[in-house]
């Protein structure tokens, strides 16, 4: 009789214990259900080079307050897809068209102001970043306006990137109002190539709308391995930096549902 007792207690105590955390199992898989993203989104960009610039020497660091020149900021577009490799972690590819200026009668810089050069370019972009979330992005639940009253229960994903990426440009600049296109660069007389490579790093911000479609900001420095996206060179010393270029840009995302077969569906 003991015994029968004895194991319908226990047969409670499983049951009871599986009651409380089958809905956390379930709630830590929910991640599964939506691996895959597509996503768009618009923003600006802004060139940290030779040319133009703010009250910096220019070039003298890989990224400078000092240097930004916000009357170059130029707008961003692009597309992209995520997938979740695991719930921390993903991995984006990112297609982006955006234009790079820079015009030193509007620098803070008395030097830059007297040599009066400025350039432009359409600058092309294909990247791959791996991105890896500090705090986890929440599923499941559907967004109120009394969660967006409590910051606690904002529960915004913040993730970091670093990647790769290739993007071409075609600079053409101005000396004095004279056009001067293409390469070799008229400051060195080297050729360059218009495709480079260049490393991606940042940090973004991402929050849910409802349970597909998510809204945020993300910001990123590129760091290049050219110095002529300005079609002009430094060489004076102490100018070792490549030139770089950042963005800004507010992203839109909507998340598809993963198939059984591990595909997304449309």
């Amino acid at each position: 009789m003991r015994s029968n007792c004895s194991k319908s207690l226990m047969k409670k105590f499983i049951f009871f214990i599986l009651i409380l955390i089958i809905p956390y199992i379930s709630n830590a898989q929910k991640w599964k259900r939506y691996r895959y993203e597509v996503l768009f989104g618009i923003g600006y960009s802004n060139f940290f080079g030779d040319l133009g610039g703010g009250a910096g020497k220019g070039g003298q660091s890989i990224i400078s307050v000092k240097d930004i020149d916000f009357g170059a900021s130029r707008p961003a577009f692009f597309v992209g897809a995520r997938y979740k490799i695991v719930e921390r972690i993903a991995l984006k590819v990112n297609i982006l068209y955006t234009y790079v200026s820079g015009n030193d009668k509007y620098s803070g810089n008395p030097d830059r102001q007297g040599r009066n050069e400025s350039f432009s370019s359409p600058l092309f972009e294909q990247s791959l970043t791996a991105e890896f979330s500090v705090v986890k992005e929440r599923y499941g639940r559907r967004y109120t306006v009394s969660n967006i009253r409590s910051l606690q229960k904002l529960h915004i994903n913040t993730y970091l990137f670093a990647g790769i990426a290739g993007f071409s440009f075609h600079p053409k600049t101005k000396i004095d109002g004279i056009h001067i296109d293409g390469q070799p660069s008229y400051s060195t007389g080297e050729p360059y190539k218009t495709y480079q490579l260049s490393i991606p790093v940042g940090i973004g911000l991402k929050y849910g709308v409802n349970r597909k479609l998510n809204i945020g900001l993300e910001y990123g420095n590129r760091f290049t391995f050219t110095d002529f996206i300005d079609n002009h060179k430094d060489i004076s010393p102490g100018n070792k930096s490549n030139d770089n270029y950042m963005l800004l840009n507010l992203i839109f995302t909507y998340k598809l549902r993963t198939t059984r077969s591990g595909l997304p569906k449309f």
